[in-house]
């Protein structure tokens, strides 16, 4: 089988998913550019920019450049789907005190059936990204930026969640592609964030974001499209459902990509 062509023969994702309301999605990304929020208790998802980070030019950099240096092919999809690359970088959180520590030789990525359809059950091994790198502390800024979030909406707390496992995917996708094979979807996490890193030659109005009600999966609560280096969205993975539309080539003949590095918090056994 050749390789997956989303924008022009997809086959349907897993799950039904409904399309996109594009009034949404205009509202949200026009309020993507003024955003800068703690959130309120008991917020299921919401939206951050670069300037929630306070990430340095370098650091900024740093974290560019580990897509293109540090990424593999992700092996790990089912045959003909080669868009994907990957790396994988692991920390364990203490939610009291805020430190994170990475961890040099983290074990197999798992996931269940249940949530991921098309590699649950199996475990994945994937580049990882050694605790000296220079993305190490740009990543921890923004899983702690994520945390404090998660904390003040009452995701995690010291007493429920004390120590987490934080997982982070650096994910690199090439057009045509699917950013979500999996469909409409939690990731068995506690919470989940993900924020885009770079985005180039993306036809607009592909790659749209959207959240779901988890327990009515047909209710869509927002869409978006993230468009800016480092437009983010947090969501509370056992509340919602979130689901990402296939990207395409705005001009098909040129490099075009979507690298967004996605944030997991699992609870530590």
């Amino acid at each position: 089988m050749g390789a997956f062509h989303a924008c022009f023969a997809a086959p349907p994702p897993v799950g039904k998913v409904p399309a996109i309301n594009h009034h949404t999605v205009s509202e949200i990304s026009a309020d993507l550019a003024c955003s800068t929020r703690i959130p309120l208790a008991g917020t299921p998802y919401w939206r951050l920019t670069a300037k929630d980070f306070g990430l340095t030019r370098r650091e900024r950099s740093v974290l560019r450049r580990t897509f293109h240096d540090s990424t593999e092919q992700d092996h790990w999809l089912p045959a003909g789907m080669t868009y994907r690359k990957r790396a994988y970088q692991l920390f364990e959180l203490s939610v009291e005190t805020m430190v994170f520590r990475p961890v040099a030789d983290p074990p197999p990525y798992l996931q269940d059936t249940a949530v991921n359809p098309l590699a649950g059950g199996i475990e994945r091994r994937f580049r990882v990204i050694a605790p000296d790198h220079p993305v190490t502390e740009p990543t921890r800024r923004i899983a702690a930026t994520v945390a404090r979030g998660l904390v003040a909406a009452g995701v995690l707390a010291a007493d429920r969640t004390p120590k987490c496992l934080v997982d982070a995917h650096y994910m690199s996708i090439t057009a045509p592609g699917s950013p979500a094979p999996e469909g409409k979807h939690r990731d068995g996490l506690i919470a989940g964030s993900a924020h885009l890193v770079e985005r180039r030659n993306i036809k607009r109005d592909s790659g749209i974001s959207a959240i779901y009600d988890g327990g009515n999966a047909d209710r869509e609560l927002a869409g978006f499209e993230l468009r800016r280096p480092l437009d983010s969205y947090v969501f509370d993975d056992e509340r919602v459902l979130h689901y990402t539309t296939d990207i395409c080539a705005a001009r098909p003949s040129y490099p075009a990509y979507r690298n967004v590095l996605l944030i997991g918090f699992r609870q530590r056994e």
